[in-house]
């Protein structure tokens, strides 16, 4: 699996701008959102991100209206460069360079003929050893789920990374195998001692249910009063949360409040980068850390109507957008902890004790940026006390169910779970 998220990166990676190398802790201060603070509007944010001013005007709107008078000035440019004896140097090929170097060899054969394939790449990339060979070759080590397929040979070079049998989870071999033991009961069952046990107290008296019991009212059978980002979780607020998802999706799949908030989070991913609060190259992070009070906030930058819209449905359990956004933060965290497993825990145990941090400096800046920044982000989404894990665990079945319906997915924020 590691082999095929690294494959698909490499198709990813393209346009990718420089970041800071930090430590991966100096990042933890891009995660803290404040929902009080002020964001400028949607279409604000459209006028200063995405003028078409700023684009390139093709002359044409779709592709089967294409005039037939060719651009001059594209024409006079592509003229130009093409006579240069000096090509022009791709943006980002040393960072592209030093990553195909760091990836294992075996997965050269799925990127290496579709690279051939690319216009533009430069040669010094094409002709490194490994991705040189591979051009016009068929990989040979092929997924036991495609192998019978006819003609798979003339599959394009754009789809080979689905060929590789690490992309499918059923190749992988198995992380966890439980060991089963055999269970023998601690007691020996002793008929002459029930048969006095049934004397003494009568048979209605076993069954549960009875009327006479007092369920004694704890802790968690209270909400919380004002919410903040620390305070403790309740298993009832944890409910009252649960209860607001089914209206909240129904929220995102109207009046293309989806796409909306989906732009929204765009633009503001980019005005975060400008002024210095957002992760440049990797600010979308934040949404799997706080998927919640980034929803919050995109909804906010929509306007007035759709964040009384919003108010309006978990208002009805006593929600303001604010202490919703904390409630089902915190509830997710401890959603992700009460669901890890044991190679998760190791994985995540590794990365706060920094035993990644020096495989990371041989990266260039950019790539480095990026990997320690979702080290920190990785370690941000599982940050939940065990009092807050305790009381999810209480409702943790209808969250599964819920989760499930939604496909894991809050609108457009991602519920990234992983066990």
């Amino acid at each position: 699996m590691k082999k095929f998220l690294v494959c698909c990166g490499i198709f990813c990676w393209l346009g990718v701008q420089q970041t800071l190398a930090l430590a991966p802790s100096d990042y933890a201060k891009y995660f803290k959102i404040d929902l009080a603070q002020p964001l400028p509007s949607f279409d604000e944010l459209v006028q200063k991100y995405a003028n078409e001013k700023d684009f390139y005007d093709r002359k044409y709107d779709y592709g089967w209206n294409i005039s037939e008078i060719f651009d001059e000035i594209f024409r006079i440019s592509i003229a130009a460069n093409g006579q240069r004896e000096k090509r022009v140097p791709f943006a980002q090929e040393e960072m592209f360079l030093q990553m195909l170097q760091n990836v294992p060899k075996e997965i050269y054969p799925y990127i290496g003929p579709y690279m051939h394939t690319v216009p533009g790449i430069p040669e010094k990339i094409l002709n490194l050893p490994g991705i040189k060979e591979t051009k016009n070759k068929f990989p040979e080590r092929i997924a036991p789920q495609l192998a019978d397929i006819p003609d798979l040979e003339f599959l394009s070079p754009s789809l080979y990374f689905i060929l590789m049998p690490e992309a499918w989870p059923q190749n992988l071999p198995s992380r966890e195998t439980p060991n089963m033991y055999p269970s023998y009961p601690k007691v020996v069952y002793d008929a002459e001692f029930y048969q006095k046990l049934k004397k003494m107290v009568p048979v209605e008296q076993f069954f549960a249910g009875d009327d006479k019991a007092k369920k004694k009212v704890t802790r968690s059978d209270f909400r919380s009063l004002d919410a903040t980002q620390t305070s403790l979780l309740t298993a009832a607020d944890v409910k009252a949360f649960a209860d607001t998802l089914d209206e909240v999706q129904a929220f995102g799949q109207k009046d293309g409040n989806f796409l909306n908030t989906y732009n929204a989070g765009i633009f503001l991913d980019m005005y975060e980068v400008d002024n210095g609060t957002g992760i440049r190259n990797n600010n979308q992070i934040k949404d799997q850390v706080n998927p919640c009070q980034r929803l919050v906030q995109k909804i906010k930058i929509l306007g007035e109507n759709k964040a009384n819209e919003f108010l309006k449905i978990v208002g009805k359990k006593g929600f303001t957008l604010e202490t919703w956004a904390y409630t089902c933060d915190k509830t997710i965290k401890a959603f992700r902890v009460s669901k890890i497993n044991r190679e998760t825990l190791k994985e995540l145990n590794a990365f706060a004790h920094g035993l990644y941090y020096p495989e990371t400096q041989s990266y260039g800046l950019r790539t480095q940026g990026f990997q320690l920044s979702t080290i920190q982000g990785i370690l941000e989404m599982y940050k939940a006390p065990m009092s807050d894990v305790i009381e999810v665990r209480k409702n943790r079945a209808i969250l599964n169910e819920k989760f499930k319906k939604m496909k894991y997915m809050l609108i457009s924020s991602p519920i990234a779970v992983h066990y």
